[in-house]
This record gives structure tokens, sequence and C-alpha cells, in this order.
């Protein structure tokens, strides 16, 4: 991950030419409200959220679009309240909001108590991101979400993707390697980052093969699956294009797999996606507010806000699988500056297994 935020560090140097909120004088807030399925919110989230609320227009998640999202930036000159919106339409969500009670009950039995699946025979399979192999201490590998796989008796394995492999090309990575996982009864993947879109891919490929029947669930998690702005702007800008190239040649990634996830008209992973019938999709999406953008994240938050809230390396509107259920990982960004309580992180897995694997 560090590596693609130095190939898109070029963009950094791009005037961005947007209108600026005047700062308001430093105020003490507190940080103590419940509400909106959260614990500790600040009074100026609590202010984004209650406006949030009582906004008329895009009343369910459905009806938000990317360019509605954009509006609201472009009228209020504030991404926060865009950020905010999406969140409270993903709560409203009755799936969504049952999603999260049964994280808030599940995580307290897992302080104490672990479930046993081994006699299931299930796998995790990691989808992992780009540069994972370079750099497995961004968290690109999932290795801490599959150590929690092995503490439940679940297997797991990393995907042996290409790290820079454009999405098509992973897409038959990632199919070879299912149909040749005879030896179990079930597969979740786990996607991270650009993992997502290799899967997304290969959803496309082989989703309708009779081997792909024994994925029943996909973990979305931040997942890229309709491309980055970002490369799209640094393809179309001969500076950036040459500046970030040169950096990949020096490196000797593959270009072409960078380029794959670009976005827009014509991008790879432009397409709408047909899912197969007996599939979960858990989505997670980090949704920031301004305020509590990392280091790493800021610059490309900053420069993709012209197209409307995002993470860091995508739009929140592009970030989950419609017909998933989807969690929000409150004040985080691409890169989880704030770690997800990792009983909480177990009771995803759970939720999967009783969800899918059930008559296993």
């Amino acid at each position: 991950m560090r590596y693609l935020c130095l190939a898109i560090l070029v963009l950094v140097h791009c005037h961005v030419d947007r209108e600026l909120k005047t700062p308001e004088p430093d105020r003490v807030v507190k940080c103590e409200t419940n509400a909106y399925m959260l614990k500790g919110l600040c009074d100026d989230e609590v202010e984004y959220l209650n406006w949030a609320a009582k906004y008329p227009l895009y009343p369910k998640l459905a009806d938000i679009t990317q360019e509605g999202l954009q509006k609201i930036v472009l009228e209020t000159k504030d991404v926060d309240r865009a950020a905010a919106l999406y969140y409270h339409r993903v709560i409203s969500e009755p799936r969504n909001k049952e999603l999260v009670e049964f994280l808030d009950r599940r995580q307290i039995d897992l302080k104490t108590t672990k479930p046993d699946f081994s006699k299931k025979k299930l796998l995790l399979a990691l989808a992992p991101g780009m540069f994972y192999a370079d750099n497995p201490q961004t968290g690109a590998d999932g290795s801490e979400l599959r150590a929690m796989a092995r503490e439940m008796g679940v297997a797991e394995a990393i995907i042996p993707v290409e790290q820079t492999g454009t999405v098509e090309t992973n897409g038959k990575i990632i199919c070879d390697f299912v149909k040749s996982r005879t030896d179990v009864q079930g597969i979740i993947v786990a996607s991270i980052s650009k993992g997502s879109g290799d899967f997304k891919k290969a959803i496309e490929q082989c989703g309708k093969e009779p081997y792909f029947q024994k994925v029943r669930a996909w973990y979305n998690i931040v997942g890229i699956n309709k491309g980055s702005h970002l490369i799209t702007d640094i393809d179309q800008t001969w500076q950036y294009k040459m500046e970030a190239r040169s950096y990949f040649c020096w490196k000797g990634y593959n270009w072409d797999g960078f380029m794959s996830m670009r976005a827009g008209a014509g991008a790879p992973l432009e397409t709408e996606l047909k899912l197969p019938p007996n599939l979960l999709v858990v989505n997670v999406v980090a949704v920031p507010l301004f305020r509590f953008v990392t280091d790493r994240a800021r610059p490309f938050y900053e420069y993709l806000i012209r197209y409307g809230p995002n993470d860091g390396m995508t739009l929140l509107a592009d970030s989950a699988i419609s017909e998933g259920v989807t969690f929000v990982s409150w004040r985080n960004d691409h890169y989880f500056r704030f770690p997800i309580y990792r009983p909480r992180m177990q009771a995803f897995l759970v939720y999967i297994v009783e969800k899918k694997f059930a008559d296993l």
C-alpha cells in the first residue's frame, strides 16, 4: 500500500481548485454522546449526523449516487456533510442495522469464548491488496484476519495473485485457486482494497461455474470495486503519468495492473456486477471525517473531494457492493487509523458462518 501511495503522490503537486470554508474559531468539544449506533461521538459529529437525519433528499441508501454526494459537497462546501449522509443512510437500512446489532451482541461473548468451526471444513481465502508481498506490514495480506480465522477452526490461505497484476489476470488466478480447493466444503473470500477488484473480475469470469458454488461469502473490506479516480487522473496527465511509469519501471512493477484500477467509462472495473445467487456479501466501508484523515491518506483524500466523499483511495459511493450488507467504520479512512476491536472483527466471521454455512 505504501508504494501505491508513492506512485500516486505525484498528484499532490496538482492544484486542487476547490472552495474552502472559512475556518471556525477553536472550540472545546465533548465526545460523550452515544447515538446513531456509535459511542463516544463528539459534538461536531452529532451535529453532522443530526443534519443528515433531517436532510430531505436521498431518503434511502439506494437513492444515493456519486453525483448526488458530489452535489452536496459542492453546495455545502463541506465534505463531512456528504460523508455523514452516507453513513446515516447505511445504518437506516434494516439489514445493515441488523448486522451492527449482531456484532454488538456477539462481540461480548467472543471476549471469553471462541467458537470452533473446524468440523465444517471451511477456508478463508484472502484476496490481498496491491504490494502485499513487498509490504505485508501495511495489512494488505490480511495477516490478522487470517489469524482470527485459525483461532476459530477455519483454514486460511492467501490467494497467490500477482501483487501488481491486472484485475483480469488476478481474476483468472482466483478462479483457478477456487477450482483447486477440493479439500474444503465451503469458502469465504475476504478481499482487501485492490483484491476486491480482482475478485469482482473472478466472479465475472467463473461465477457461474459449478465449482464456484462452494464460495458462499465475500467479505469485502475497503474494496476498490469500481476503480479509483486517482489512477484515472494519473493516466490523463502526461507529467504524472511519466513520473508514475518511471517509478513502476524502476521497481519492476506491472504498469498495466496499476492502470486496470482506473475509474470511469470503459475501465475494467466499471461494469455492473451480477452476483451468484448464493453469495453473501459483507461490506466494510471506511467513512472518515476531514479531521480524522491520516497523514498517509490526506493528499489523496483532499484530491478526491472534487468527486465526492471518499476514504482516501476510492469514493464512498463505489465502496460497497449494493446487494450486500454494509458496516461503516466511522472515522476511519482507507488505512484504518482506528483498528476495529478484535472481538468485533471475529464477530464478522461468526456472522458469515452462521448465515451461510450452518448446514455444513
